[in-house]
């Protein structure tokens, strides 16, 4: 994948906001309030549904956030009893509480409904699903959100959590390697898909998704399911760089640049 496809995933958080704009916040330290910006975000490949705080617009634009709370941890949304009503309670489970208020009572009810809209709602997805970023690939049209499922025996993206639109499907028997790695903090989980009866065929696909690490293990346990193995470690990549290795085989006969297409030469 080059530099131009990754840096479309940044834009995702602008297709995801509920709102967001400059308020004065008090801090939970010293009692004080400062201009902050504020970003209420939709659930997506970057994280839950949830409340975030940078320091200006400037900090949101390059996403240096300083904190955030999920609104699935809000208990109650109301209305500060003073500065004419522009200003907003915010109370989580434990007892904490955030305070801001808004440049007039307009944008105070908009941010008002709106929090009090997600207040509480958990955003959390069945067994086995996930929220992810499909990379831009020369494998398939689509590229975006989306929702991997992982099943006993399946790998499957969908468009959104309808499921009715499916992107691809990969058996699990025929995934040839699957890898995360969370000491480098990048939320990537790379598939590379081998030779099966599924339209998708021989592919790569790039996902990034805060649950990335989720989703490799759910992914792991369902291919050692399948192989009947009890031990556990990196058995399972050393599994599939057999496979690997038995596929380069094979590939001798292929076109180099359809090898070089398929990233065999990489492995």
């Amino acid at each position: 994948m080059n530099g131009t496809d990754l840096d479309g995933y940044s834009g995702v958080e602008q297709c995801i906001i509920l709102k967001q704009g400059e308020v004065r916040m008090k801090s939970r330290r010293l009692g004080i309030w400062r201009k902050r910006y504020v970003v209420l975000f939709a659930p997506s490949s970057k994280g839950p549904t949830r409340l975030v705080k940078y320091a200006d617009e400037r900090g949101f634009r390059e996403e240096r956030q300083l904190s955030f709370f999920r609104m699935q941890d809000v208990t109650t949304v109301v209305r500060l009893s003073f500065n004419e009503d522009h200003g907003i309670t915010i109370s989580l489970t434990g007892g904490e509480v955030r305070q801001f208020i808004c440049n007039d009572a307009n944008d105070a009810e908009d941010w008002l409904q709106k929090l009090q809209t997600e207040a509480g709602k958990s955003d959390t997805l069945p067994v086995g699903h996930f929220r992810a970023f499909l990379i831009p690939s020369m494998f398939l049209n689509y590229d975006g959100e989306c929702i991997v499922e992982v099943t006993a025996d399946c790998v499957n993206v969908f468009t959104d959590t309808t499921k009715r639109d499916k992107v691809a499907g990969m058996k699990i028997s025929c995934i040839r390697r699957y890898t995360s790695n969370p000491e480098k903090r990048n939320n990537n989980l790379l598939i590379e898909n081998g030779r099966s009866q599924e339209p998708i065929g021989e592919s790569l696909l790039l996902f990034k998704s805060y649950q990335a690490v989720d989703i490799y293990n759910r992914l792991d346990t369902s291919a050692r399911r399948l192989r009947g193995s009890v031990s556990f470690g990196n058995s399972s990549n050393e599994s599939f760089n057999r496979r690997v290795r038995r596929s380069r085989s094979t590939s001798n006969t292929m076109p180099r640049e359809r090898q070089n297409n398929l990233g065999l030469n990489s492995l």
